[in-house]
């Protein structure tokens, strides 16, 4: 069920340009379609000759098709639910559209090859064309429009906000925070000279987010309407010259511009004055925050004068950054047993927050209005470098060493002023105003008074040795050194300095058997947050076997576990993963593919909080927790088993048939800290699977009949809370008709 409010965002120039050309050269006989996967390099020719039967024209090989079908969906359960995860909705699709045009001798027209794809178009959640097109040694263009629609109505999103001594309650069924945005991405690349000595590349990349999404804000907990528009667009020319066989220098200037454009504005004003003005008092939570504040708890049916509420609310912020870089790099095989890389990166980001402006009325402990208003401004100077060589000192041996460095600092200024108007009541006349005006504080050499400075410096060195041990063996063993320094204007400085010890071993005693096994254990002298570790240790292994032609066997297991043993902070975790899989293809006719993972992450860290009715274990007053307002102590144990399996079965008995079926599930049994005692677990302990079925048929020369079925159905192992539930269930049939010619 998606919400009831809606975005149209409009779409942008190129945007729009690339759709209709890509719909008008559909109609032509011209239509897009997708590079496949192991599409040749830029200006590769790669051009097949023509076969009976090809579609030749103006002296190109002409390949299209275009799959029109639709979805049939049937669904039961928690509607937000399945819109924040599967959101595909009833209706015809234009469910793939595909193009190629491939010259039949190269040097013939404007371009070798053109090819194109699009899918989703017509109401799905996710929507994309790509476009591809090249001339041999002269240029390469790719380019694609991605757009994805990000739906989030799950009901326990900071829901309940129920404080644990507020009896009775209210319980309020769905949350009051969701998201209802589109992002749209738009990338195009083109390269000149592919394969000369001196090549010169161009790209633009756009990325846009708009769209509503709702939230809540402090003390009164009213529903605030949040209006999204930020949009990201990237510029970035570059060239490649290869001034020895085997060395590559290159140069990239990139352009990066930010806009935010985000608003708020106040809405659910769900009760009146008793002049008539429309109030918040925030979201229905509990009656005890209502009385006497509003009906039925008023006799009057309006809400009393001095109660906390909002009568209109408005916030605007919006920020431009840009953010100009340099790269240099090179990579060079030109000396004979030596490889080298490195990059230098310079980056000076400028971002500017002009007219920062929020507006309140209400009434909130004797505060009737206050008129907020801002100036910001902040740089960012970051530079990066990198050196990495390859010594080949024997066949067998070979020593390795990679330097990286990274510096930023993040000078900062803000001017903040604050006009405040109080008064007895709500429709009081309100007394004179009073104004406040804030200053970021000055810094020792800060280039301008009111700047706040933070920088960062880290260097991190790796030296590996390798060495084969026989054709089936190589073993490398290494140590990394890394240093960071954190400083602020407030006077912190603090160093970090870890110790790594780096092993790695690679077997491959027979042709159908590789393993490759890797193991880092790090100590460090200090951490920056309390889930940083002082203590890492890292495993890797990885194995595939290929018995037989037809049977592929692959399996890995990641282990980490990293540690901060300081008593205040007491951190320990943990990820593993272990996965395998299989894939069987006898013949032709047939084929089987397996796959399961089991994942574990796991936390411990101590922390204080807040609560009336403190979780099982807890500390009361412990002598970490030094704040009143944090009177408790926790593990903030968290646990996240998840399994995880796959089998896939592919059947084509004769040649005009095609089926497939297989099922996916993911169960997750997790546990975390309640801090609110109405907290359940939710998604943590969670069961989603989706069996699918499909099968086409070649009815007619060109022809191709598609049916594919798919069922969703997620559930959780624990109460709902006091919300509505979250379990769905749902049916999706999508039917199609592939022509291809």
């Amino acid at each position: 069920m998606m919400s009831a409010i809606s975005s149209k965002p409009r779409l942008l120039t190129l945007q729009s340009i690339a759709l209709a050309t890509s719909l008008i050269v559909f109609t032509a006989g011209i239509v897009a379609g997708s590079p496949a996967i192991g599409q040749p390099m830029p200006g590769q020719d790669t051009t097949p000759p023509p076969s009976p039967g090809d579609n030749i024209r103006y002296g190109y090989v002409i390949h299209q098709s275009i799959d029109l079908g639709g979805h049939i969906v049937d669904k039961s359960g928690s509607g937000p639910m399945y819109a924040t995860l599967v959101n595909i909705q009833s209706g015809p699709r234009i469910l793939d559209s595909t193009f190629e045009m491939i010259a039949v001798s190269p040097g013939h027209g404007v371009f070798d090859r053109l090819s194109s794809s699009s899918f989703g178009y017509g109401g799905d959640p996710y929507d994309a064309t790509f476009l591809n097109m090249s001339k041999g040694r002269i240029y390469d263009f790719r380019g694609s429009f991605r757009r994805n629609r990000q739906y989030f109505d799950y009901d326990l999103l900071a829901n309940p906000l129920i404080p644990p001594e507020s009896q009775p309650f209210v319980p309020r069924l769905n949350s009051p925070h969701l998201y209802n945005t589109v992002r749209r991405m738009t990338d195009v690349n083109l390269t000149v000279a592919p394969l000369s000595r001196i090549r010169a590349r161009f790209g633009y990349f756009q990325n846009v987010n708009q769209g509503p999404s709702l939230s809540t804000i402090h003390p009164v907990d009213v529903l605030i309407l949040q209006n999204w528009r930020v949009s990201t667009d990237v510029w970035n020319a570059g060239a490649d010259w290869k001034p020895l066989e085997g060395t590559t220098i290159s140069f990239d200037e990139f352009i990066t511009h930010y806009k935010g454009n985000t608003d708020w504005q106040l809405t659910e004003l769900n009760y009146n004055l008793a002049n008539g003005t429309p109030v918040s008092l925030g979201v229905e939570l509990s009656s005890v925050w209502r009385t006497p504040c509003a009906a039925p708890f008023n006799p009057n049916g309006t809400v009393i004068n001095t109660c906390n509420s909002y009568t209109a609310y408005t916030r605007s912020s919006p920020t431009r950054t840009l953010l100009p870089s340099e790269q240099f790099r090179f990579q060079s095989t030109s000396v004979p047993h030596v490889t080298m890389n490195g990059r230098v990166m310079y980056m000076g980001t400028t971002s500017h927050l002009d007219h920062y402006n929020e507006n309140f009325k209400g009434y909130n402990g004797g505060i009737v209005q206050q008129v907020s208003t801002a100036t910001a401004s902040a740089r960012r100077i970051n530079v990066n470098a990198d050196y990495g060589i390859t010594w080949q000192v024997t066949p067998k041996l070979a020593f390795s060493d990679v330097f990286d460095f990274w510096y930023f600092r993040q000078p900062a200024a803000i001017t903040f002023t604050q006009t405040t108007y109080r008064a007895t009541s709500i429709i009081a006349p309100p007394g004179p105003p009073t104004t406040v005006v804030t200053t970021s504080p000055p810094f020792a050499g800060a280039p301008e008074a009111g700047f706040t400075e933070v920088n960062q410096k880290t260097k991190n060195n790796t030296f590996l040795a390798i060495w084969d041990l026989a054709s089936h063996a190589r073993v490398s063993a290494g140590y990394r050194y890394t240093s960071r320094i954190i400083t602020d204007a407030g006077g912190d400085f603090i160093p970090i300095h870890a110790n790594w010890a780096l092993f790695g071993l690679v077997l491959h005693p027979v042709p159908q058997l590789r393993l490759n096994f890797n193991a880092d254990a790090m100590s460090a002298d200090n951490s920056f947050t309390r889930m940083s570790p002082r203590k890492l240790q890292h495993y890797r292994m990885r194995t595939a076997y290929t018995p037989r032609t037809w049977l592929r066997l692959n399996g890995s297991i990641n282990i980490l576990t990293d540690s901060d043993n300081v008593q205040t902070v007491e951190h320990s975790g943990h990820s593993q993963d272990f996965s395998f899989s299989a894939s069987i293809n006898p013949s032709e006719k047939w084929g089987i593919d397996l796959s399961y993972a089991y994942d574990n992450i796991y936390s411990r860290t101590n922390f204080c909080y807040a609560s009336a009715s403190p979780v099982e274990g807890a500390q009361p007053s412990p002598p970490i927790c030094t704040q009143s307002s944090l009177p408790y102590q926790s593990n903030g144990l968290y646990n996240q088993p998840t399994n995880s399996g796959s089998i896939g079965l592919v059947f084509h008995p004769i040649k005009r048939l095609h089926a497939t079926a297989g099922y996916r599930m993911s169960s997750v049994d997790g546990t975390a800290p309640p801090i609110n005692v109405r907290q359940v677990p939710g998604s943590l302990q969670s069961q989603y699977q989706t069996p699918y079925g499909g099968i086409s048929y070649d009815i007619a020369p060109n022809w191709t009949w598609k049916g594919d079925y798919n069922y969703y159905g997620y559930g959780e192992g624990a109460p709902n809370a006091p919300t509505l539930p979250r379990p769905f269930h749902a049916n999706i049939v999508t039917l199609a008709v592939r022509y291809a010619f």
